[in-house]
């Protein structure tokens, strides 16, 4: 078994069960309009590689503007981050989780690198829908925001047993990781 430490945003409420909205393990709901979602067969979850990256996906819409505490705040809750751990089989029977941030991986499956960054989501979508009919976890990839900068991708309906959370973190302007996320994402913090 190998195992994945992941980042996650979301809004949080300290009194939710585990599951419920507002919790750390709140599915995904409402897809159908991201990068990857294939909402027809599985919600999917998107996860960061660091919490500066996480904190970006979340606030990169105040690029070039100043961030208050408030923007930290979304249907009434705040924001917070809690680091995810992802278990991996491994062997014949394992649920595979493809790099395709890795050139041959990208070859043995047929698939381009600009095909996977394009902001055509129905060629995008098409491709998660594939590796999901493959039978994978879900797959690796770099962000829009940065190169440098990975997400991984996970089908819910196979994250049975696979998600592990550890404990939210609330989110303020004075965060470590939103501070680096905002200098990153050239936002100004109030």
């Amino acid at each position: 078994m190998s195992k994945l430490k992941l980042w996650r945003v979301f809004p949080w409420d300290a009194q939710a069960r585990a599951g419920a909205e507002f919790s750390p393990g709140f599915k995904p709901v409402g897809q159908g309009v991201g990068r990857f979602d294939i909402p027809e067969l599985t919600p999917v979850w998107y996860f960061a590689e660091s919490p500066a990256h996480a904190v970006a996906e979340v606030i990169q819409g105040l690029r070039n503007q100043s961030l208050e505490d408030a923007d930290l705040v979304r249907f009434g809750r705040r924001l917070a981050i809690v680091p995810v751990t992802v278990t991996v089989g491994r062997g014949r029977h394992a649920r595979r989780l493809p790099d395709l941030c890795d050139p041959a991986e990208l070859a043995s499956r047929s698939v381009r690198p600009d095909a996977l960054a394009t902001f055509d989501f129905a060629q995008t979508q098409a491709i998660a829908r594939d590796l999901f009919d493959a039978g994978c976890l879900g797959f690796r990839w770099w962000s829009a925001l940065g190169g440098d900068w990975h997400a991984t991708i996970l089908c819910d309906t196979r994250c049975k047993g696979v998600l592990s959370f550890g404990t939210p973190e609330a989110l303020t302007v004075k965060s470590e990781s939103v501070a680096e996320a905002a200098a990153r994402l050239a936002i100004r913090i109030a």
